[in-house]
């Protein structure tokens, strides 16, 4: 930039100098002139000189990666600061068509097998993940490089031309043939193919590619899978012994009390809606908790073991509910189920508010909002033992996205009142509650085999995934 400025005032003043000195015969005029472009020939090759030995800072990231937005939002504009000037920042999103033989590439010609991201590549060192490798060892690398004017290797040039990439390649010349000091083996410098041979290879390897070994297709079944875990966990978690046995009992006080059709449909919708709605918001509340916390490794590090070992704990638990329970056929030795003090209180809250009918629509619907915010508020409890696990899933699919996360929580929560709604609907059309404490007792093993599969399937996804 200096170099620049320089060359432009020269050739300003030497203008300048031309135009006011008419004196100057034509032979003096050209004289010069032609110095002057000497001078800024010279300055110029001198400028692009200094521009060609700024190391190159070479930075992959994927945007459903959490440590990499935390690393672009938290450390990266630290680095462009610091080394303003010094080196060359350039950075690609391995999800962008092509980038990925780039990504590929680049890593390979360092002797790299293993492929992750965040990624940063400058001169002679690759590092990878954040914070533990990128921030503890950047600078050094960044210093190092430019201390030693060492050249960075990143992309493929023909590819980079032939996808028109905004980034283009600093320098054909490779690094040289050693070792690096600080993390990775450049391997023996391969020959360089001819013009000829390079488009050809270009040819077979279209843009359109798949993520890095196959990174998208483990990225697009790991969709699939998490948004039927989501669909499993709501439908399982709504016929849990916590939740199932609250829907029987809200039924048959419907009919004691004889609540006529009309009224059961009033009162059913109007607790139905009012669970979702308090599921939600509970779950909205806790989500934006964590997802306020996303930046701070630590807690977020802890959040996510804690989960697991509560997922492992709840595995444990369901798996001797369920032994328990094929040997003795007594649902009273469970120990995943509300406790006798809790259904007691929510039969209490029932009475409270639905005993004494109100001949106004509006209060009827209104009692039956309070009683639906209140048991799910209790019946949380229990119920919570899934939707917990569920939102740190959630939490792990939608990275960034939050609108997408909200999504899937309201997935959730529509699959989690699905029992509540056929139960209802089941009532109204003539079915008995015996009916319902007769199927829920002789199905409790099922639930409690079902609830042990899906504690283990949610805990294999947090593993995998953390």
């Amino acid at each position: 930039m200096f170099l620049k400025v320089v060359e432009i005032t020269l050739c300003a003043l030497g203008l300048g100098v031309l135009a006011w000195s008419r004196r100057f015969s034509h032979g003096m005029r050209a004289a010069v002139a032609l110095g002057i472009l000497v001078l800024c020939a010279v300055f110029a090759q001198g400028e692009e000189k200094a521009s060609a030995e700024q190391p190159d800072v070479v930075i992959f990231t994927a945007h459903y990666c959490g440590h990499c937005q935390r690393f672009k939002k938290e450390y990266l504009p630290q680095l462009k600061k610091q080394f303003a000037g010094q080196v060359r920042f350039v950075e690609y999103e391995i999800t962008e068509p092509g980038v990925n033989v780039i990504f590929n590439d680049t890593l390979d010609e360092y002797g790299q097998t293993e492929k992750g991201v965040p990624a940063l590549v400058v001169g002679k060192t690759v590092l990878m993940g954040y914070p533990p490798s990128i921030k503890t060892k950047g600078e050094d690398a960044i210093n190092k490089a430019i201390k030693n004017k060492e050249k960075t290797f990143f992309g493929t040039k023909d590819f980079i031309a032939q996808c028109k990439l905004p980034v283009k390649k600093p320098s054909a010349e490779k690094p040289v043939t050693k070792k690096p000091s600080v993390t990775m083996d450049i391997p023996a410098e391969q020959p360089t193919p001819s013009p000829e041979e390079s488009a050809a290879e270009a040819e077979k390897e279209p843009c359109e590619t798949a993520l890095p070994d196959g990174t998208s297709a483990a990225r697009e079944m790991f969709n699939q899978i998490t948004f039927v875990a989501i669909i499993a966990a709501g439908l399982i978690d709504g016929i849990n012994p916590c939740a199932f046995a609250v829907i029987v009992f809200f039924v048959s006080f419907l009919a004691a009390y004889k609540y006529n059709r009309r009224e059961i449909i009033l009162v059913g919708s109007a607790y139905c809606a009012s669970v979702f709605l308090a599921y939600v918001l509970i779950g909205l509340g806790l989500f934006n908790f964590v997802y306020a916390m996303r930046s701070f490794y630590y807690v977020m590090m802890g959040f996510k073991w804690l989960t697991i070992g509560l997922c492992a704990l709840f595995f444990l638990l369901s798996l001797y509910d369920f032994i328990i329970y094929r040997l003795t056929q007594n649902h009273n030795k469970i120990l995943l189920q509300l406790s006798k003090s809790n259904k007691e209180y929510i039969h209490k809250v029932m009475r409270v508010f639905l005993k004494d009918k109100q001949s106004s629509a509006w209060r009827l619907v209104l009692a039956a909002v309070c009683v639906g915010f209140v048991v799910s508020l209790v019946e949380a409890i229990c119920t919570g033992q899934v939707y917990l696990p569920t939102i740190a899933l959630i939490l792990k699919e939608a990275g960034e996205h939050f609108w997408r996360a909200m999504a899937y929580l309201i997935l959730y929560n529509l699959m989690f009142i699905v029992p509540l709604v056929v139960i209802l609907v089941l009532s109204i059309l003539g079915y008995e509650s015996s009916t319902f404490n007769g199927f829920f007792k002789k199905h409790l093993g099922l639930t409690k085999l079902l609830l042990c599969l899906l504690f283990l399937g949610l805990l294999l996804l947090l593993i995998f995934n953390i």
